[in-house]
């Protein structure tokens, strides 16, 4: 972490008490630290490029931005300088306000709390539909899948090379194989409905690890380096995969709870739906950062069991 006497002379925080790496996250690092005057703080640490530090300020324009629009987005703490970003030792920092409420963990969140996270996510994305997308536009949708199956191939020999594969291993070993196979078999989809999409800015990384309630109802949301354009359609369906698993119960909830905030039609969620799953059907982010990285943080990540089961199929067997 930053040298305490750093951090508190840069932001003019009274002496730190103490600190602990926060369990979430698997790029940035953030710190939770409590003060001596009894406030407390949350420090993000950067990767230090070019790229990031135009990067982080549009972030905290970003989530400003939300915070001034009456939603309980966390913005950054001014330096004395009055910027938000300290640079020092080839590292970034920004200091955020510890947010009210508590998290709740995946498996712990009741019906209360997935009305909670869909409706907001739609009273989000009615305040995200002003902001401007120049600064946040995300590559074409598009998939260059030679280079998917070399990469591919390349973490199926990292995990064969390794001395002994345990549980995790094998199974991932067993998807990767299974999933080349079915690339192989399978043609391209037709993005031309998706193409004509309306795009706004969206959060980019909606899930419970980035969110806090307080009595059943969002009270933060942290965390806004993943945002970029897209259809809103695009996040509802990342949130029903990524917090959702999928499960109907939850799917059920959380649409009929952000469609009370923001009207989303079917067909578009249905069509969103076909290209969210080519494109994560295609998907070695988390393999590739576990087995050619070595970033443990991202283990509890890895697809649960032996079978490669394709999103279409998943999509189609919760007849929403």
């Amino acid at each position: 972490m930053l040298d305490p006497s750093i951090l508190c002379a840069a932001w003019n925080l009274p002496p730190i008490r103490s600190s602990r790496l926060a369990e979430t996250g698997t790029i940035h690092q953030t710190y939770l630290l409590d003060i001596s005057d009894g406030s407390r703080y949350a420090l993000r640490a950067y990767r230090h490029t070019a790229e990031k530090y135009e990067r982080i300020v549009q972030e905290h324009v970003l989530c400003t931005f939300v915070r001034d629009h009456g939603l309980p987005a966390l913005a950054p703490v001014p330096l004395l300088t009055g910027e938000t970003i300290l640079e020092y030792e080839e590292r970034f920092y920004a200091l955020f306000p510890f947010a009210e409420g508590s998290q709740v963990p995946r498996g712990q969140l009741d019906a209360r709390e997935i009305a909670a996270m869909g409706h907001f996510l739609g009273e989000l994305h009615h305040v995200l539909h002003a902001y401007p997308h120049a600064p946040l536009e995300r590559q074409p949708w598009v998939l260059d899948r030679a280079e998917i199956f070399a990469r591919l191939d390349v973490t199926v020999r990292a995990i064969r090379a390794r001395e002994q594969l345990d549980g995790d291993d094998q199974r991932a070993l067993s998807r990767l194989i299974q999933m080349r196979t079915w690339l192989l078999e399978t043609q391209p989809i037709d993005l031309t409905a998706f193409a004509h999409l309306e795009r706004q800015i969206i959060h980019g990384d909606y899930q419970e690890t980035n969110l806090f309630f307080v009595d059943g109802k969002v009270s933060a949301i942290i965390d806004w380096d993943q945002a970029y354009a897209a259809p809103r359609a695009w996040e509802v369906m990342r949130t029903l995969h990524y917090a959702g698993k999928l499960a109907a119960d939850f799917c059920q909830t959380f649409l009929a709870s952000y469609r009370q905030a923001h009207p989303l039609p079917q067909e578009e969620l249905d069509c969103t739906a076909a290209v969210y799953g080519w494109m994560h059907d295609h998907n070695l982010w988390v393999p590739e950062e576990l087995y050619l990285r070595s970033n443990e943080r991202v283990r509890a990540l890895l697809e649960p069991g032996d079978s490669f089961i394709p999103f279409a199929e998943r999509w189609a067997a919760l007849s929403l």
